[in-house]
């Protein structure tokens, strides 16, 4: 076998490798993602996975639940929230939040509560004026001193700057 013939049939051997190697871990995350799965680059469940990723990071006392519509074909919760503290960012005042769980059997947020939010500034396709996007997938709980300890240590993390 000559040189040439070699290094085509060794090039043809690694090209089948990597595509069967392509096609097994395919098949490995569809049997994890379902119809209606939201796929990140980030854990959305998690304080420390959600704060890098997030250009606010507030405490806010929902003032009002104003509506439910879909927005980017997502079924989307808009609240006007009062911010209380601000842990990052520069967030000041009345805000629109935007919260399409992942979950479609969350809670919605109870007015007079206080929550940590941790958001991006709206200004997508379909968002709200003066909206921002909550990051943050995971139960929306009022605020409490453990939570908050554990959002004032995951916001001392660098943030992502590739968003």
């Amino acid at each position: 076998m000559n040189k040439k013939t070699l290094a085509l049939a060794t090039g043809a051997v690694a090209a089948g490798a990597l595509m069967v190697g392509g096609w097994f871990g395919y098949q490995h995350l569809e049997g994890q993602v379902y119809a209606g799965d939201v796929l990140r680059g980030y854990d959305a469940y998690t304080p420390a996975g959600t704060a890098p990723h997030s250009d606010d990071v507030f405490t806010g006392r929902v003032a009002a639940f104003e509506e439910r519509r879909e927005i980017e074909h997502w079924t989307t919760d808009i609240y006007r929230v009062d911010v209380a503290s601000v842990l990052r960012g520069d967030v000041r005042g009345t805000v629109r939040v935007t919260f399409a769980p992942d979950n479609a059997a969350a809670r919605r947020l109870v007015d007079g509560e206080t929550y940590v939010f941790a958001t991006q500034a709206g200004g997508g396709t379909g968002s709200v004026e003066d909206g921002h996007v909550l990051m943050f997938q995971g139960e929306m709980k009022p605020v409490d001193d453990a939570q908050l300890a554990a959002w004032k240590k995951a916001v001392a993390l660098p943030m992502k700057l590739d968003q």
